[in-house]
């Protein structure tokens, strides 16, 4: 199926045009989530005189953004798959403008909006308490240094669920989920097999690492500069955590796009 028209170049009008429409789509889904934590907190502020999501330390708050998130994202490519993906692929639009407007909507726009909203919402809520008769609880807002790292971890883990929904064609949340763990649970032998020949254990020596008051041991082996090799390892961790696997999840999510299109282009 080939598009009427051609495409040229990369157009931010386009893709400002496809991030309202996705704003659009997920719309109804946000606002009903919206409305299942407020109605929650009105609930409480009836029978306890207190809103429980701000008695959370702003837990409930980053719980409902990074899983509402993380949600969007694993159905950002959804109408690619299926029935509809006649319509998706007849966008007119490149497959790296339809990736850069999902980018764009759930890694920025969404986590953004939502932290703004959600922060007059506490308000709001800490308001009706005191009217209640409550203390007010804690009001929440994003503004913080521990708010910004958690974006960043937000970052990494979205970008691997709009691969995700770039490549399952159902259940792309729960899939992404799974190979996820599987991806973890490699990494871990992957390292513990490393360990096991680096200090010369065979496969039927007891395996253990601990650190303790400044001492490594690793099968009962002392590890000479702890410090220095537990600094490496957190620093080797975060580097692929960070950096390495996100983007191998853009790369692989954008080419499972090009070529989902590329293929339908020649059909």
């Amino acid at each position: 199926m080939n598009r009427d028209g051609t495409v040229n170049g990369f157009s931010f009008s386009r893709v400002a045009l496809l991030v309202r429409n996705k704003a659009y789509e997920d719309a109804p889904a946000i606002l009903i989530g919206l409305a299942i934590l407020i109605g929650n907190d009105l609930l409480s502020l009836v029978f306890s005189r207190v809103a429980v999501t701000n008695d959370g330390r702003g837990l409930y708050y980053i719980i409902a953004i990074t899983g509402g998130g993380l949600l969007l994202s694993a159905l950002a490519f959804k109408r690619m798959h299926g029935r509809s993906s006649a319509d998706w692929i007849l966008l007119p639009a490149s497959p790296l403008e339809k990736y850069a407007a999902a980018f764009i909507s759930y890694i920025v726009i969404f986590p953004i909006a939502a932290a703004i909203g959600l922060s007059g919402v506490s308000v709001s809520l800490s308001l009706l308490e005191r009217l209640a008769g409550g203390t007010g609880g804690r009001i929440w807002h994003p503004f913080t240094v521990a708010t910004l790292r958690l974006y960043g971890e937000y970052a990494a883990v979205a970008v691997a669920f709009l691969a995700g929904s770039a490549t399952f064609r159902k259940r792309a949340f729960l899939k992404t989920v799974g190979v996820s763990i599987a991806y973890v649970l490699t990494c871990s032998l992957l390292v513990m097999l490393g360990l096991r020949i680096i200090y010369g254990l065979r496969f039927g020596d007891p395996f253990s690492v601990k650190f303790d008051s400044g001492a490594l041991t690793i099968g009962g082996a002392y590890v000479p500069n702890a410090d220095a090799v537990q600094k490496a390892f957190e620093y080797l961790v975060r580097g692929v955590r960070l950096a390495l696997v996100p983007a191998f999840s853009v790369a692989f999510g954008y080419l499972r796009i090009l070529e989902k299109e590329a293929r339908d282009e020649v059909q």
